[in-house]
């Protein structure tokens, strides 16, 4: 048995089918990691989202920012964009509550203990321990499943910014969701940025949130997506494989070792 952790797929199901592959996916020997955006742009986000849920038992999914904006759509309707053509699609499908329920059931983090790694969409907020990451992504997971509306209605947003262990409310929900699935650069003081969404280099007075000095050590490899400008990047003991598809790039898989990352375990197409 195989494991993969495939990049952000946001809709582009025939390149997802030739990944698929080209790792010789075996659909019930291999397992399917997928680190958020399985939908949006790609122009055939319900056809992924009914493949990864027909196999959903070989299929692990971390919720990214785009899954989340359809649920938010989905369950409050007044949030809804008229020009976002995929979305209306699922929306009218006969299989759209299903699909629903079952990616409300997803997670924002997963702790891959058998390779040593985490996998989450945007990243790790630096002053989080491994254990205060799963932790609050457990509380909101639970939290998401409790009052589904109430939920998606106090989601958006970008205050709160900093993190303080005495957030409650709406704002620590806001503040988690936001690490899990939208952040890139911090400020100096560590306050997070979600307007630059260029490269490292086209922001030098912000730090991408890996590379922040007072970060926590977290021994685990984390594994995540979300900012296609980085590309495939190893450092700092993370691994970026949103490598942008969607914007004419490559989508990604990496072979999960125990042994740890090397080329030969990185797929693309």
């Amino acid at each position: 048995m195989s494991s993969y952790v495939i990049g952000d797929v946001q809709g582009c199901f025939d390149e997802l089918m030739l990944l698929l592959k080209t790792i010789k996916f075996r659909k019930h020997k291999d397992k399917l990691i997928f680190c958020g955006d399985l939908v949006n742009r790609g122009g055939k986000s319900l056809k992924v989202l009914r493949w990864v849920y027909q196999h959903r038992n070989q299929c692990q999914v971390t919720l990214g920012n785009h899954d989340l904006s359809l649920l938010a759509q989905y369950y409050v309707p007044k949030f809804r964009k008229s020009r976002n053509l995929e979305f209306k699609k699922i929306f009218k499908a006969k299989d759209c509550e299903l699909l629903m329920n079952w990616l409300c059931s997803q997670k924002l983090l997963l702790n891959l203990k058998k390779y040593n790694s985490l996998v989450v969409h945007a990243g790790i907020y630096p002053k989080w321990t491994k254990q205060r990451a799963i932790k609050e992504a457990q509380r909101l997971e639970e939290k998401l499943l409790m009052d589904r509306v109430k939920f998606f209605k106090n989601m958006y947003g970008a205050k709160p910014n900093h993190w303080k262990p005495s957030l409650k409310g709406r704002d620590r929900t806001r503040f988690v969701i936001n690490s899990f699935t939208r952040m890139r650069f911090l400020y100096k003081n560590l306050g997070l940025n979600f307007k630059a969404k260029g490269g490292v280099e086209d922001f030098p007075k912000l730090t991408p949130w890996f590379r922040i000095s007072e970060r926590v050590k977290i021994k685990p490899l984390i594994i995540y997506g979300h900012w296609s400008a980085l590309g495939l990047n190893y450092q700092e003991n993370t691994l970026c494989i949103d490598t942008g598809k969607v914007w004419s790039g490559k989508l990604t898989a990496v072979k999960l070792k125990k042994s740890g990352l090397k080329a030969k375990h990185i797929y693309q197409v």
